[in-house]
């Protein structure tokens, strides 16, 4: 298994664990992020802000990653079912696609789409 895989297996745990102290040190000033309502976010402190609320907004969340492969070296494609309860106990649940982006240890580019 290749660096930057271990990388990207391991952005998703700490996700599941809302852990953002293990978070913000994989992401740099030249990052960015693309949510699925193609909204972009450019350096660590935007993207930490944006998962805070992202995380914040729900009781609980969790990403089921049902395939995830290295299309070529440092890009990472996972398929996923994220299940999560609102704060209003409203179940939210949606399947999509995330290409994590890597390049020297670091996250460089986060692109998640709705399937």
């Amino acid at each position: 298994m290749s660096k930057e895989l271990e990388l990207a297996k391991h952005y998703f745990e700490l996700s599941n664990q809302s852990d953002f102290e293990g978070i913000t040190p994989l992401f740099d000033q030249s990052s960015t992020f693309c949510n699925r309502n193609s909204e972009y976010f450019i350096g660590v402190d935007a993207i930490m802000t944006m998962q805070k609320a992202h995380h914040g907004s729900y009781q609980s969340l969790h990403w089921l990653v049902e395939k995830v492969e290295e299309q070529k070296p440092g890009v990472i494609c996972f398929d996923f079912q994220f299940n999560a309860t609102s704060s209003s106990g409203e179940q939210i649940k949606f399947a999509g696609v995330e290409y994590v982006i890597i390049q020297n240890g670091k996250i460089r580019h986060i692109d998640v789409r709705s399937k």
